[in-house]
């Protein structure tokens, strides 16, 4: 154990020798060329010279593989740089998308409420435009709900219209909403005439999709395609908006299809419609008195 102790320490000492001696070697050719550089001589040059010539294969070499390296890098730093452009694109595509159905959706409100304001009324004003917030349904119901009630001036029995025609009136005023019957419930009758013969008639709701014309003129003529419009008659519908289409006539059952949507009510328009009753409608004699 001693004999490999020594042994180790020797192989120690050896190797620190040699590294003091290559040390001092190092650091004399160190101070000559720094000597020979201060005193002008050209030797350092020369040396620096050789040593380029000697590297230059080995950089020239070793240029390929670096410069392709290089490329290699900026190539996936690109492809990180595109990657993360394309995300941003991506989402900024998706927020236009999404500002295109924002706007597509305004431009068809816009359009359909400029058609509302089209509605034959006879210069009838409106006491407000709503929307649509709830559906009733059911076997016994057809109804709506709207986003206007009486604080925005609507009142019971006010016909309310969309773009095509009319849709129904008022019947539950609330200070918020209103509930109004569709001209399609059972419990709707609408005095109409025809636009072709001026005939008048009743259309009646049968809570379905159509509507069955009632009480016709004896020897009337109907025919499939004629318009039925509102006659004014019971004071409670204007005159003249359009109700519905004659759509079949089979015996005595002559069906109609309304002319508004009712399957896909958005905006509607209530209607300011309150004519007096006859029996309170006061007239003047030819003097300007009041009887």
């Amino acid at each position: 154990m001693q004999t490999s102790g020594v042994g180790d320490r020797g192989v120690r000492f050896r190797r620190g020798a040699r590294g003091r001696d290559a040390f001092w070697l190092y650091m004399g050719i160190a101070l000559a060329m720094l000597a020979l550089e201060i005193f002008g001589s050209g030797i350092p040059r020369q040396i620096r010279g050789y040593a380029n010539d000697f590297v230059a294969p080995v950089l020239s070499l070793f240029e390929g593989p670096i410069r392709a390296s290089q490329a290699g890098l900026e190539r996936l730093a690109g492809v990180g740089d595109i990657y993360l452009e394309n995300q941003q694109l991506r989402e900024e595509n998706d927020r236009l998308r999404q500002w295109r159905v924002a706007a597509q959706r305004l431009i068809l409100e816009n359009e359909r409420l400029s058609q509302i304001l089209k509605v034959p009324e006879r210069e009838i004003p409106p006491v407000a435009t709503a929307n649509i917030i709830g559906v009733g349904g059911g076997a016994f119901e057809r109804s709506v709900l709207l986003n206007a009630g009486s604080g925005d001036g609507v009142l019971v029995n006010l016909p309310v219209v969309d773009e095509l025609g009319l849709v129904g009136r008022t019947i539950e005023v609330g200070y918020l909403t209103t509930r109004v019957l569709l001209i399609t419930d059972l419990n709707s009758r609408v005095p109409v005439r025809l636009e072709r013969t001026n005939a008048v008639a009743i259309a009646e709701g049968l809570n379905e999709p159509f509507m069955r014309l009632r009480f016709m003129p004896v020897n009337s003529s109907v025919q499939v395609g004629d318009r039925i419009l509102t006659s004014g008659h019971g004071s409670l519908y204007p005159p003249d908006v359009p109700v519905a289409q004659v759509v079949s006539i089979e015996d005595d059952i002559i069906l109609l299809k309304p002319s508004s949507s009712l399957d896909t009510l958005d905006f509607v328009r209530v209607m300011d419609y309150r004519p007096l009753p006859p029996e309170v409608v006061e007239t003047e004699d030819p003097e300007g008195q009041t009887n």
